[in-house]
């Protein structure tokens, strides 16, 4: 069997002015062709699981490209249809093709397309014809719609928020494509979709009321008929139509497969109040903080997640550790410009810097730093651990500058904080602090928690803000819960 495999994939935030480019994929992971097998295999990763899934289902692949961008602002039309006629144009080129495995997010939008991924799927599907087989991956942050479920024969989606089971559902759907080529499945599909945006605190997939739903999904798998049960929370930060909590149940039997996702469908409806969460005011987060004299502490700063797309440059949490007087701790911020004087200063001199605040005003005003250039390093490291293990990461040229009682890392591009690699190829080790910020909502729990004493959640404002009724929704489909009362 020849399979291609391949994957555009982007979480578009789209309230975040800056625009994804072609760049701004290259700056991340963009690879063609043969170079995409060396750069991902092995890798925690859904083309990770493709490979792995290959090897284990003895099928040959073909790799046509992987592109992934940090989450940021919705991707030029440029970009996307550079990325996809690539992507189309290398699919037309393979023959003999049995099938294809894709790797999508799922909550993608460029400025033709509010539904980017749904278009990716349908622009493959008239590629390579109605009957070969096409099964793609999906995040858990999926905004799933009726034409992303049209296209392909099955959708597998993530279990697990942080995200460590790329592997586990890339295999998943190379089975699939297996039982479809070699056993004769034919794979139907059910979309069930409900008014509800669950409060981003409150989607960690180890823990109620989304562990009752993801153990629900696992029940119903093995039922009679049913072949896979996914659950997408949903990226609230794209304002899109169909942006919420959906499921699809792929199975044999069209009716048992439709039952199961709609009962799974009114069991998150019905838990829809226990999704509710209320979080400290930065200032109070920030004092429990320093209040605490054992181990390590995790400010976590909702509103500039990075892995949601905003900028990255929020102050608002660095402000109040100066004004409280914090010591020992850590805040990384994304300023080109602070990072650049700090090179033309050198390591071991002196800087006095505005830092942050630079793309907008909704994260905080720059602050005035004064300290020491510690260390100035490229940027670049390979993830270790449980979540994107072995894909390497550049968030360019890196300025570490001690102020004496808040070490700021500046960086040139905007990087999530999701790998205690990050730190420790800075020579930082985070176990010796007492307290680090993380621009995050729930990714960062993989590689942080275990080192941590305590989580502290702050209600930051931003373009990730926790409550999502002061956004300017305009596109998205109402009522829907919490925006309106239902």
């Amino acid at each position: 069997m020849q399979v291609a495999i391949g994957g555009i994939y982007h979480e578009s935030n789209t309230f975040f002015s800056q625009a994804t480019t072609l760049q701004h994929f290259a700056e991340s992971q963009l690879d063609y062709g043969e170079d995409v097998i060396p750069k991902w295999r092995n890798s925690c990763s859904e083309m990770g699981g493709f490979l792995a899934g290959a090897e284990r289902y003895k099928f040959s692949v073909t790799p046509t490209l992987m592109a992934w961008a940090t989450p940021s602002g919705a991707v030029t039309d440029d970009t996307f249809e550079t990325l996809v006629g690539n992507l189309v144009g290398r699919l037309k080129s393979i023959s003999p093709m049995d099938g294809v495995l894709l790797s999508l997010h799922g909550a993608m939008v460029s400025d033709a397309y509010p539904d980017a991924d749904g278009e990716i799927l349908r622009r493959v599907r008239e590629t390579i014809g109605p009957h070969k087989p096409l099964v793609a991956t999906v995040d858990f942050h999926a905004n799933l719609t009726e034409e992303m479920v049209r296209w392909p024969n099955a959708i597998v989606g993530y279990d697990t928020y942080p995200h460590i089971d790329q592997v586990e559902r890339g295999i998943e759907a190379a089975e699939i494509l297996h039982r479809m080529l070699r056993e004769g499945l034919a794979p139907v599909m059910a979309l069930a979709r409900r008014p509800l945006l669950p409060h981003i605190l409150s989607q960690v997939t180890d823990r109620p009321p989304m562990a009752q739903l993801i153990d629900a999904a696992h029940r119903y798998e093995g039922e009679p008929g049913l072949v896979s049960i996914t659950v997408c929370a949903g990226f609230p930060y794209t304002d899109v139509p169909k942006a919420g909590f959906a499921v699809v149940a792929v199975g044999e039997d069209a009716k048992a497969t439709r039952a199961a996702a709609e009962r799974l469908a009114d069991e998150a409806w019905q838990r829809r109040v226990g999704f509710a969460r209320e979080i400290a005011q930065p200032g109070e987060a920030v004092r429990q903080a320093i209040s605490q004299s054992v181990g390590l502490s995790l400010l976590i700063d909702v509103g500039d997640n990075v892995g949601a797309g905003t900028p990255g440059d929020g102050t608002v949490l660095l402000r109040e550790l100066l004004a409280q007087e914090a010591q020992n701790a850590l805040v990384l911020l994304c300023d080109p410009e602070a990072v650049a004087l700090c090179v033309s200063a050198g390591v071991r001199r002196p800087v006095q810097l505005k830092v942050g605040g630079k793309h907008d005003r909704l994260h905080g005003e720059p602050i005035e730093i004064a300290g020491q250039v510690r260390l100035l390093s490229d940027g670049i490291y390979r993830n270790t651990g449980p979540m994107r293990d072995g894909v390497w990461e550049d968030q360019g040229r890196t300025a570490v500058v001690d102020t004496g009682g808040v070490v700021v890392v500046l960086t040139e591009r905007r990087a999530p904080m999701w790998n205690l690699q990050q730190l420790r190829a800075l020579g930082i080790e985070p176990t010796q602090l007492r307290i680090i910020v993380l621009k995050g909502a729930i990714a960062y729990r993989a590689a942080y928690a275990p080192i941590a004493q305590r989580i502290i959640e702050a209600d930051t404002p931003g373009l990730a803000a926790a409550d999502v009724r002061g956004f300017p929704y305009k596109r998205l489909d109402r009522p829907i819960y919490p925006l309106d009362p239902l």
